[in-house]
């Protein structure tokens, strides 16, 4: 049967009928599928117009055999000409509704082709926040050296701080002992002044009483000598008072200095924080977007999909 359907001899309508009238003698329906199955030439919509023009001949044959004997041959001749304008009308319809389809289906792809174009705006716009990503980036970068380098600036100065108070603290420490030192001579020379101040009087009382006069004034001199001694002492002791003020102050002066570095460190990690937050949700929204718009394509091609796959249904159900 194969064979006899693909000789080049015959031509396209009276292989097919040949292929509809064995299907038929071996009690198969025929259709566009049975049909395509022995005779694969031809494009679906020639196939089914001849296998529609099979069924429309076949109807009027067994028509005319049942009419004809007791109908006059104006008649017959009639309803042949109505049916052949009937199948003129139905092949115009099928392709009316074949052009509808085909409208349907234009349609359709032009809404696909704008959801791609959609997409590919999507994607220059994903491109161009991927560039402000590695521009924010770079910025980071630099604010997280610029960062570091204020951190260091702090450790430096507080290292800074640090050999400043040892510092402070070793000139004290050397200038107690100083000022113990001095505080020690001092009652030392006191103590012998005393003691040679004593052995004077001494002298001076064991000598004469006319000397009376001499020995006050040596009296006065010592009196004299001790009182320079110890306001020498004093003003000594206030200079080293005067440093250690000095001192404190310098510790106050670069204490409000840490302050101000740590408040302007406290600023970046805020600023960072805040940068970071609106990275992040630019790349959320940008996630929701591409699904968003992934997901109307693929709806609009299950669309167009379930059009194509439409008008080949009907076909066979009306086979």
């Amino acid at each position: 049967m194969s064979k006899a359907v693909t000789e080049q001899t015959k031509g396209r309508r009276e292989a097919v009928w040949e292929v509809c009238d064995q299907l038929s003698a071996q009690g198969i329906k025929p259709s566009l599928r049975s049909v395509k199955i022995h005779y694969p030439r031809g494009s679906d919509t020639d196939v089914q117009k001849d296998v529609n023009g099979w069924y429309e001949h076949v109807f009027s044959q067994h028509a005319r055999r049942r009419m004809i004997p007791s109908l006059p041959d104006a008649v017959v001749k009639a309803m042949e000409a109505f049916w052949e304008t009937a199948s003129l009308e139905a092949d115009s319809q099928f392709v009316k509704e074949r052009q509808a389809h085909e409208d349907m289906r234009s349609a359709l792809q032009e809404k696909l082709d704008g959801a791609l174009a959609e997409l590919a705006q999507a994607k220059a716009a994903a491109a161009k926040s991927d560039q402000d990503n590695v521009d924010l980036r770079l910025e980071l970068s630099h604010r997280s050296t610029l960062l570091a380098d204020a951190e260091q600036e702090i450790a430096e100065l507080r290292r800074d701080q640090e050999a400043l108070r040892n510092q402070i603290q070793q000139r004290d420490t050397d200038h107690k002992v100083e000022l113990s030192h001095l505080r020690d001579t001092h009652e030392r020379n006191l103590k012998a002044q005393r003691e040679d101040f004593e052995l004077q009087v001494k002298l001076v009382r064991e000598a004469a009483a006319q000397q009376s006069e001499e020995h006050q004034r040596a009296m006065t001199r010592a009196d004299e000598h001790y009182r320079d001694l110890e306001r020498r002492s004093l003003v000594e002791v206030d200079a080293l008072r005067t440093k250690a003020k000095s001192a404190d102050e310098t510790i106050e002066r670069l204490r409000g200095t840490v302050h101000e570095r740590e408040m302007e460190l406290v600023g970046l990690k805020t600023e960072l924080r805040l940068i970071r937050e609106s990275q992040q949700a630019q790349l959320d929204d940008l996630g929701k977007r591409n699904s968003a718009l992934t997901s109307q394509i693929e709806q609009l091609q299950a669309k167009v999909e379930r059009q194509e796959t439409a008008p080949s249904r009907t076909k066979d159900l009306e086979g």
